[in-house]
């Protein structure tokens, strides 16, 4: 469940782990996508980049039946269960696309 969105302003900045101050996503790397041991997906609307093994057993979906479906990524993050995160959400410019990087915190 999320407990907390941060919402981005500009889609180039880095995006650093508040638990770690890990570079999630860093553009400056050739793959910008870093996740620490604290990231639990990273995602576009239009699907995950990147998945923890531990949050994905949260959803109320697999991942492969929300691309199948085409379930809306947001709500089914939203929808998780048991486990607390903080989301920062970055649009992306175009189309009315996010990019989603959800971070777990402590209970």
């Amino acid at each position: 469940m999320i407990k907390q969105i941060i919402e981005l302003s500009v889609e180039h900045n880095n995006v650093a782990c508040p638990m770690c101050q890990h570079d999630i996503l860093d553009w400056q790397q050739e793959q910008y996508l870093q996740p620490c041991e604290h990231t639990a997906f990273i995602a576009l609307d239009l699907g995950f980049e990147y998945i923890a093994d531990f949050f994905e057993q949260h959803l109320p979906h697999t991942v492969d039946e929300i691309h199948d479906q085409e379930l809306n990524i947001f709500e089914q993050i939203n929808a998780s269960q048991g486990i607390n995160l903080t989301v920062f959400k970055q649009d992306l410019g175009a189309h009315n696309l996010c990019r989603y990087i959800g971070v777990i915190r402590p209970e």
